[in-house]
Order: structure tokens, then C-alpha cells, then sequence
């Protein structure tokens, strides 16, 4: 059609590298979960012991 402009075609986005607040959070995240996970182990542990001897 005559009227019709033509679409301009999209220009990919480059890939951008991780921003360093991303980098940062998953950091903590990881060292909650390592936290968590020693807690976990020690509660594992303590029971052990508390639990032996039925």
C-alpha cells in the first residue's frame, strides 16, 4: 500500500555483562544458604547424640 510506512526492523539489544549489584546479591544469597545449611548440620549432629541412646 502506498500509504504505509515500512516497519524499521528491531536492533538486537547487546548482551550486557552481570551488573554488580546482581553479582552482590547472589553472593548473599549464597552465604545465607551456606549459614543455613551449617546450622542445619549442627542441629543434625546435636540430636545425634542427644537421641543415641533410646
Amino acid at each position: 500500500m502506498p500509504g504505509k510506512k515500512a516497519r524499521k526492523s528491531a536492533q538486537p539489544s547487546p548482551p550486557r555483562p552481570p551488573a554488580e549489584p546482581e553479582m552482590e546479591c547472589a553472593m548473599q544469597i549464597r552465604r545465607i544458604g551456606d549459614k543455613l545449611n551449617f546450622r542445619q548440620k549442627i542441629l543434625n549432629l546435636i540430636a545425634k547424640l542427644f537421641h543415641s541412646g533410646t
